[in-house]
């Protein structure tokens, strides 16, 4: 494979209020509509609920109160991005999805860490710009509730099913 291949990458773009994300690809599962999660009992800070996708219970978490700090308000746009993480499928709500874009990995800058808290930094892989707009690359794994938090959730769903 030659090495301008090796540098490119995907990223499923997403937005958060007025700003533009990006997933690796090679993360996301699957793209769906926001539906309302049902509310587990004591649920961490920004795990919204738990939701039965085809028959498999995962749990959605709001990346806006994650990352930002506010819960999004869904609206007809709003999707969860599906990911499998270390912890396995995991969603993630955000105000829409919009496109797969392939970016050159030397046009990736840092996040600028001084105007990130300690505990959002680690979760931004870097910026890249793309035309008039900035994008910020998201590490999904350092972006979600610790898994100390999740494994308490999914402890929470096995007691559901029981």
């Amino acid at each position: 494979m030659s090495d301008s291949l090796t540098r490119m990458r995907q990223y499923v773009l997403f937005r958060l209020r007025a700003e533009d994300y990006g997933l690796p690809v090679s993360v996301v599962r699957t793209i769906v509509r926001y539906e309302t999660p049902t509310h587990v009992p004591r649920a961490p800070d920004g795990v919204q609920g738990v939701l039965n996708l085809r028959g498999q219970v995962i749990p959605v978490v709001d990346l806006g109160e994650r990352l930002l700090g506010s819960v999004i308000e869904p609206v007809g746009t709003s999707r969860i991005i599906v990911i499998e993480s270390a912890l396995g499928l995991i969603g993630l709500a955000v105000d829409a999805a919009s496109e797969v874009v392939t970016i050159d990995a030397s046009e990736i800058r840092p996040a600028p860490q001084t105007v990130l808290v300690e505990e959002t930094s680690a979760a931004f892989e870097g910026v890249v710009p793309l035309g008039e707009r900035l994008v910020v690359l998201v590490d999904p794994e350092k972006a979600l509730p610790g898994a100390a938090v999740l494994s308490t959730l999914a402890a929470q769903e096995d007691g559901l099913d029981g």
